[in-house]
């Protein structure tokens, strides 16, 4: 089977020569470069670190656990009540 070939063959333009400063490798040596961005970035990485190990106290599991199911139990049993008054 053959191959299409594109339908345009002109060349590709050649890219402009690069005027002012172009991008390059920072090295070592170097003196970093104020940047607003990087003074927030500074200013906002306390705030992502992890708080210390306190945490606030939770109730016990097994009330956890009970008001869910309790509430649970209530509903289905009101559901299942309110079945049998239609009927």
């Amino acid at each position: 089977m053959p191959v299409a070939q594109p339908r345009n063959t002109a060349p590709l333009p050649s890219p402009l020569p690069a005027q002012g400063p172009a991008p390059r490798l920072a090295t070592g040596g170097e003196d970093p470069v104020f940047s607003p961005v990087h003074a927030l970035q500074q200013e906002l990485l306390p705030l992502a670190q992890p708080a210390s190990a306190q945490r606030e106290p939770l109730y016990p599991l097994w009330l956890r656990i009970g008001i869910i199911g309790g509430s649970s139990a209530f509903a289905w049993a009101l559901i299942i009540w309110s079945l049998l008054q239609l009927r």
